[in-house]
């Protein structure tokens, strides 16, 4: 739920005064579950990084209709723009990679084949998983705020997938000798990442050879090997950790609606404050108490 209303995505071009027909899965949502009425505010987004607030005109299981009457930016997604390469997993493992990454702002997601991937799909199954994914991350989006979907590609050999993010500061996870752990890295903020996550098997030493020739930073998460979509997500994370902020914007106001403090200023209230503690003491070194002002 955003701070405006729960938030639903819907695959068509929104704008300002449009009333819309929610499909059948939302009404029931809005009618049986949060049983919302005529009058309440939801939160809309078309994937286009904005957040439009409709009122509810009509609410029943079967339909729903609302009218947008605004328009506000959708949460931004943090820097730097990642590329998670996720090797092929089990059904329900790579279903949770794709809600996680979701959730921590990955922009594209690249499925992988790789040798020791034990998933094999077919161009059927490829269509059926890749709906099952978009599905995925939609809802996974609409709970945490984002207003971009990330791009779900169809699964790629690791050599194609490579030529995708050949422009990125590419990172490979490996539970190998050779990894150093990623908590000594820095990341540019400006910089995009690209994340290559092996299947449950591991990396075979060709792959990580082959990673190694294109420039891949072999990195560990730790001294304990991590299941695949575990990796996956502290990975993320990780590098969102290690991640140097841009400069705080001087001219903005911060959450609590104090101002930043400059260094000169902060400088300036410490020698104030020191003058008017020893404008109160005496030459022996005490504390004068002040005089209290005559009633009137």
């Amino acid at each position: 739920m955003s701070r405006a209303g729960y938030r639903f995505y819907l695959p068509t071009l929104l704008d300002v005064g449009r009333t819309v027909e929610l499909p059948e899965r939302i009404s029931r949502q809005l009618a049986r579950v949060l049983r919302l009425r005529p009058g309440d505010s939801i939160v809309l987004f078309d994937g286009r990084g904005v957040d439009f607030i409709a009122k509810l005109q009509y609410v029943q299981p079967e339909r729903a209709l609302a009218v947008i009457q605004c328009s506000q930016p959708s949460r931004a997604l943090p820097a730097p723009p990642i590329t998670l390469l996720q090797a092929l997993l089990r059904h329900d493992h790579f279903d949770l990679v794709i809600e996680k990454a979701t959730e921590l702002g990955v922009v594209r997601i690249v499925p992988l084949r790789t040798q020791r991937v034990v998933v094999h799909l077919d161009d059927c199954s490829t269509l059926h998983r890749l709906a099952r994914w978009q599905r995925i991350a939609s809802e996974a989006s609409e709970q945490c705020g984002r207003g971009v979907l990330p791009d779900i590609t169809a699964p790629y050999s690791l050599r194609d997938a490579l030529g995708l993010v050949a422009a990125h500061h590419l990172v490979v996870f490996w539970e190998g000798p050779d990894a150093t752990p990623i908590v000594r890295d820095e990341f540019d903020h400006t910089v995009p990442v690209a994340i290559a996550i092996g299947p449950e098997g591991g990396w075979a030493a060709e792959e990580i050879e082959f990673l190694r020739h294109h420039g891949a930073a072999l990195r560990s998460l730790g001294p304990l090997i991590l299941r695949a979509e575990t990796a996956a997500i502290a990975g993320i994370a990780a590098v969102r950790a290690r991640t140097v902020d841009r400069a705080p914007d001087l001219t903005t106001s911060f959450a609590l609606g104090e101002p930043p403090v400059s260094a000169t200023d902060s400088a300036l209230q410490r020698v104030r404050s020191d003058e008017g503690a020893q404008s109160r003491q005496d030459d022996h070194g005490t504390v004068k108490e002040r005089p209290r002002p005559l009633d009137r």
